[in-house]
């Protein structure tokens, strides 16, 4: 997959995902991040520290300075403002929490942020404030909410997401007499009458080890069959049914036939974009980056592609992908303040002039927000159209460490390649790939 904002992450959910590639965070300096606070106060005057994220959206990161500053002016509070990409934020969160030092609000730019610091204790609930977003703006969707939500509570504020679509090339089926797949059953059908190996491969499906983008493609379609590598406690894998064994058919099919490419097994999160944007794969999975890169250097094939929800299961859409929001940390001195800076920041008011200012970026979980002007775009309207579809990582659960290192592991590629290229048998695979998934447990809940 391409950039993101945050590739975030683009999430990763952020502003290196914010929305950009599913990459983990690349080592970083370890010089303490630039800071900007508001005019020396007077003695007394209550303190925050603030940590937000940068994006690739200059105006966007503006909107959001401006206000954190705004409400600092009208609450009389002394601000220190911290703004970095998530690459500085990184060492800087580490060393935060071995000196505990962490700021009074928190960006969560980071998948593993929240989960890391919900196991060390060092999160508020922030219930509340979750239940005041959802009286405003339409109301948030519930899917990233459960994402951030462990026994009964919310540990996290998700503010904004990222999605994917299907990119199929309309020129090829329209000469064949085909509409696009609205079922992953039916790019079988479809990959039967249009693929041309060695020219056009039918499905360029991401399934190399080295990418998190594999992860992400396959988790989605596990979970459209009802499965997953996490059962809904967030304790126990969920890999062996039905649903998985379909999918690996599918795919060992699809590979078996010569539908899928033969290096697909080695791309990295470029190679389905490299594969589309060459006309060597008729369909393929990914963020909005391939239409930017139609839109500037390729406008005729724009053209001869349709740009599609991604396909229904037998448990219908279902999309993984990054969440990205704000979190207090524990041990704060104006919790109060804290929770009505980041009340504030979340609201529905706000959160509209961010979007506004990020543009296809921010994608927001406020229901009305995917209804504003900027969406009418006929590929921006898909784009956003999937967002009630977005699960996050740990799904059909709550995000935690266990499910964030089986991703960074690539576990589903591995299983996927075990079953293409080794050969191994699908129920072997599974057990296989279920007992690391147990071992990965224990490391993190001995």
């Amino acid at each position: 997959m391409s950039a993101r904002i945050a590739k975030v992450l683009s999430v990763s959910l952020i502003a290196a995902a914010t929305l950009a590639a599913c990459t983990p965070a690349a080592p970083a300096p370890t010089a303490a991040p630039a800071a900007t606070t508001a005019p020396a106060a007077p003695a007394g005057k209550p303190k925050l520290t603030v940590w937000l994220s940068k994006s690739f959206t200059p105006e966007a990161d503006a909107a959001q300075k401006d206000i954190v500053m705004k409400w600092a002016d009208a609450k009389g509070v002394d601000v220190t403002l911290v703004q970095e990409l998530s690459t500085v934020l990184v060492p800087q969160f580490n060393a935060a929490i071995e000196t505990k030092t962490l700021p009074d609000v928190l960006v969560w730019p980071s998948a593993d942020w929240m989960p890391r610091l919900y196991s060390l204790g060092l999160l508020e609930d922030v219930s509340d404030i979750i239940a005041k977003m959802n009286t405003q703006g339409g109301g948030l969707l519930e899917k990233p909410v459960k994402a951030v939500t462990i026994n009964g509570k919310q540990w996290a504020v998700p503010t904004y997401g990222a999605t994917e679509v299907f990119y199929v090339r309309k020129d090829i089926l329209d000469a064949k007499g085909l509409q696009p797949p609205k079922t992953w059953a039916d790019i079988m059908t479809i990959s039967e009458k249009v693929n041309n190996p060695g020219k056009t491969w039918a499905w360029g499906v991401q399934i190399g080890t080295p990418s998190y983008d594999s992860e992400i493609a396959t988790l989605s379609m596990l979970a459209s069959y009802g499965a997953s590598p996490y059962g809904e406690d967030g304790k126990t894998p969920n890999l062996n049914n039905d649903g998985t064994r379909a999918v690996l058919k599918m795919l060992k099919e699809a590979w078996d036939k010569g539908y899928i490419p033969k290096d697909a097994v080695t791309w990295d999160d470029a190679g389905n974009n490299k594969a589309y944007l060459t006309e060597s794969a008729a369909i393929v999975q990914n963020t909005g980056s391939i239409i930017a890169a139609m839109r500037k250097d390729n406008p005729d094939l724009l053209k001869r592609s349709a740009i599609t929800p991604l396909p229904e299961g037998p448990k219908g859409r279902v999309l993984v992908q990054y969440v990205y929001g704000m979190m207090i940390p524990k041990g704060g001195k104006n919790l109060a303040l804290a929770k009505d800076l980041l009340s504030t920041y979340v609201s529905a008011e706000n959160q509209k002039k961010v979007v506004e200012a990020a543009g296809t970026n921010y994608m927001p979980f406020y229901k009305d927000l995917q209804k504003l002007p900027m969406w009418d775009d006929e590929y921006n309207k898909t784009l956003i159209g999937q967002l009630p579809d977005v699960v996050a990582i740990g799904y059909p659960g709550p995000t935690t460490l266990w499910a964030l290192e089986s991703w960074r592991t690539h576990m589903m590629a591995e299983l996927v390649n075990k079953v293409l290229v080794e050969n191994v048998p699908i129920d072997t695979a599974i057990k296989e790939t279920e007992d690391k998934l147990n071992k990965i447990y224990k490391q993190f809940n001995p």
